[in-house]
């Protein structure tokens, strides 16, 4: 998800909470978490409890045609500002034009919110332009090396917790992108803080259950030292992780070596040089190995490598497509291949 994406949902968050409402929610995408959270918020706290009884419903598309939801909708709230209609699951309808007419003219005093989830709304499209006068959200997915540590850090923070950019980029290779499974784990940290105001290395392997020793980061370490034996260590305790996707490790190990290939061609051998590319100072070490192990050529067959395993990662050229085999066969050529050898 963009930057501009998560603003969006930001913002659209701080006006619930502000009661600023809008007549109508359009949500959409393949991200159900944020979804979920919109539709929610306005679910618990839109009404007031005795409010509800008489001014809130939840409806699925498998149960009722839009033409009933809109009639639903026409009607005005009974002792209370606003009614609330939930619809969920609308990606199941074969085609929403006949939202049309009233988000044309809405009725100023319903809340209507559209849950359509896996599904994107044509931009061409009449319905989409006259969404826009309201709230149009599409919820993206957060791509794992950047956005979702970013998410993470924002989300602890929110709940006064602080969190270390390499400390989210580990829960977040751990648990890939999965938010509602993140959002679980984030919730296991705030529950047992204690008195701690950062989140350490002990309360994640604890609580989350990743240990620091056996994750991507230990083994892009142990691959720029060029340390055989400690690859293939941290690569089997990797293996025994049930949730294990090669798809986030590729993408750890593409960042990785463009980045070392951009500082060997460049010649960017210091820290302020490292750090200009985004490069944490707890990394500087893990580059200057790479720097030093490795000439321009070999990181680009392994940048080429990856582009290759992720193909077959996708089921091309590949018969079988086993995340664990691939990662033990991608690192095996890594260090093994006799271009790459010392």
């Amino acid at each position: 998800m963009p930057a501009d994406n998560l603003q969006e949902y930001a913002k659209i968050m701080q006006d619930l909470k502000a009661k600023r409402f809008q007549p109508v929610y359009l949500l959409y995408g393949e991200e159900s978490y944020f979804i979920d959270e919109i539709s929610d918020y306005i679910e618990l706290n839109a009404l007031t409890e005795s409010e509800k009884a008489f001014n809130q419903s939840v409806l699925y598309a498998r149960d009722i045609e839009i033409n009933n939801v809109l009639e639903n909708a026409r009607r005005f709230p009974m002792m209370a500002n606003y009614q609330v209609i939930i619809l969920k699951e609308a990606q199941g309808y074969k085609k929403l034009d006949d939202f049309e007419p009233y988000f044309e003219k809405p009725v100023p005093s319903t809340i209507l919110v559209i849950n359509i989830k896996g599904k994107k709304i044509d931009g061409r499209s009449k319905l989409f332009k006259l969404s826009k006068k309201y709230v149009s959200f599409e919820s993206k997915k957060l791509y794992e090396d950047s956005e979702l540590p970013k998410w993470i850090k924002q989300n602890l923070a929110e709940n006064g917790l602080g969190i270390s950019d390499t400390n989210a980029m580990l829960i977040a290779d751990h648990l890939g992108s999965d938010l509602a499974k993140v959002a679980n784990e984030i919730q296991k940290l705030l529950i047992n803080r204690g008195d701690q105001t950062e989140v350490t290395e002990a309360m994640i392997e604890k609580y989350i259950g990743v240990s620091k020793e056996f994750n991507v980061f230990e083994l892009l370490s142990a691959v720029a030292h060029r340390n055989g034996k400690r690859i293939f260590y941290i690569s089997h305790h990797m293996s025994n992780n049930k949730d294990f996707s090669i798809i986030p490790l590729l993408a750890q190990f593409n960042s990785f070596f463009i980045k070392g290939l951009v500082l060997k061609q460049k010649n960017l051998r210091d820290q302020k040089g490292m750090m200009s590319l985004g490069i944490g100072f707890r990394q500087i070490r893990d580059y200057e190995k790479l720097l030093a192990n490795y000439n321009s050529a070999e990181m680009e067959k392994i940048i080429a490598l990856v582009a290759e395993y992720d193909l077959k990662s996708k089921g091309v050229n590949q018969n079988t497509v086993d995340d664990i085999d691939l990662m033990k066969e991608f690192l095996f050529n890594i260090l093994l291949r006799p271009e790459l050898s010392n």
